[in-house]
């Protein structure tokens, strides 16, 4: 009996501890999920977290985008109504030109018509030579004409000088609009033209006051050796040589005023000369020591990348000419030509030239015409080049060119090996912005004692705006100006 209860007691043994030990697996991996569980609710949380973070910070670009499209449309309307106001000055200075080349033309007219008068005065003296006997009424005559012409010789004197004035004027307000009205170089050079033919009318009418002086004393001498004549005659000769004397006097005291006058207006056109000299398209000329940057890549001679120009490259070297010739305070200069690298055009060295006027501008303006323009532009090269004169008084830096820069550093690796190859474009306004951040940090950092060198730039037939862009930013971020020459 013993043994039929033994056996259920150790079965019911076993099936407590099956029991237990499922119970156990089923706690653990419950726990398991729970941890589980917890580990992607924190994920979530952080995902969450991340997602209104970035929603924020999307919310806030649409907002900035939105200031910046506001504040272009702004910006685009005030460009839009300067360049009507200053389109509108363009043509009342134009219109004011055309009006002051018109009064000149009719101030060079009644000059002639004076000039006239006095050659008709000039016979009708040497007429009054054979008849001595009506000399005095002929010689009042004479007088009457000479005071006429004499006094519309000093009228057009003055009409002349208010024109001379008023084109000076005229050449203040165009300096104010360089960049927009550059072929006012040209009137200016014109009324100075106009204003040396009026001197020289002037000067033809003091040798004829003179040559009329001469034939009254040749009268007077003439009068004096007529010792047969009767008493009568005498006294006429001798009113006729009182009359003659005045005559002289007045002659002499319009001589000394056109004198006077024609130096006041000798010392105007030379002002007026000076001021147009001394400016090239609306660029003041200026510096000491000077560096002349000019691009001499295979663009140089040509419109585009398709059409040669054959007169461009011609058109850079007087152009370079030119601007030497118009600095005034120009004592030592350098020249640099680049492309694919850059070189000094006449040195080996970076050694400063003596400036001996016209001599050194057709040396440089001969020795730019045997260049052939090739290559790339590596406009690095050439600026690393003349910053190295900056220890030795450089303070200006006039570049000729007629792209963005195309090859030197600037560009990471990535840029350079991408693909597709960046485009033209592309790669020049990286370069070019790379060149204008070297400038600013390096090369023309404002030093103690020491101003920044200026940079004038001047571009040449350029097609892109982003070629005009940057090389107007280059200028204005160092001093300087920009004039872009007009295509041919």
């Amino acid at each position: 009996m013993r043994v039929r209860h033994k056996t259920p007691t150790l079965v019911s043994m076993w099936m407590l501890d099956v029991f237990c030990c499922a119970l156990g697996c089923v706690t653990l991996l419950w726990l398991l999920n729970t941890r589980q569980a917890g580990t992607a609710l924190t994920d979530l949380n952080e995902v969450r977290a991340q997602w209104l973070t970035t929603s924020s910070e999307l919310d806030r670009a649409r907002i900035d985008l939105k200031l910046a499209l506001a504040n272009l449309d702004s910006t685009r309307l005030r460009l839009n109504s300067e360049i009507s106001q200053l389109t509108t000055q363009l043509g009342a200075i134009r219109t004011e030109n055309s009006q002051l080349a018109s009064k000149l033309g009719i101030a060079q007219s009644e000059a002639k018509a004076a000039q006239a008068q006095l050659d008709a005065t000039k016979v009708a003296l040497n007429a009054a030579e054979t008849k001595l006997d009506s000399k005095a009424t002929d010689l009042a005559t004479l007088r009457d004409k000479n005071e006429s012409a004499e006094d519309l010789l000093r009228k057009k004197q003055k009409e002349v000088d208010a024109l001379t004035k008023k084109a000076k004027l005229s050449a203040a307000a165009a300096d104010d609009m360089a960049r927009l009205i550059r072929k006012k170089d040209d009137t200016i050079a014109e009324l100075t033209r106009q204003a040396v033919d009026s001197l020289k009318l002037l000067d033809d009418a003091a040798t004829k006051l003179a040559a009329s002086k001469k034939d009254l004393d040749a009268a007077s001498a003439a009068a004096k050796k007529t010792d047969d004549k009767t008493t009568e005659d005498r006294v006429a000769a001798a009113g006729t040589i009182k009359d003659l004397t005045k005559k002289i006097s007045e002659a002499n005291a319009t001589i000394i005023d056109l004198q006077g006058e024609k130096a006041k207006l000798a010392d105007k056109v030379d002002r007026i000369t000076r001021d147009t000299e001394n400016r090239f398209a609306g660029i003041a000329m200026t510096g000491k020591s000077a560096a002349f940057i000019v691009d001499m890549s295979g663009s140089m001679d040509k419109v585009d990348l398709s059409t040669p120009a054959p007169h461009k490259w011609p058109v850079v070297c007087e152009t370079v000419a030119k601007v030497m010739r118009s600095i005034p305070t120009l004592e030592r200069y350098q020249v640099i030509v680049f492309s694919s690298r850059a070189r000094w055009l006449s040195t080996d060295d970076a050694q400063w030239q003596k400036f001996e006027g016209e001599k050194s501008v057709a040396a440089v303006k001969n020795a730019l015409l045997k260049v052939r323009p090739e290559g790339d532009t590596n406009m690095h090269a050439a600026f690393e080049m003349a910053f190295a004169l900056r220890p030795r008084g450089l303070d200006t830096i006039y570049l000729f060119s007629d792209g963005l820069p195309t090859s030197g550093p600037g560009l990471t690796a990535a840029q350079e090996s991408a693909n597709p190859p960046l485009d033209e474009n592309k790669r020049g306004e990286i370069l070019g912005k790379y060149i204008r951040e070297k400038t600013a940090r390096d090369w023309n950092r404002p030093q103690t004692l020491d101003r920044r060198v200026k940079i004038h730039a001047i571009g040449f037939f350029f097609e892109s705006p982003d070629v005009g862009a940057f090389l107007w930013a280059l200028a204005r971020e160092n001093d300087g100006s920009f004039v872009g020459m007009s295509k041919p």
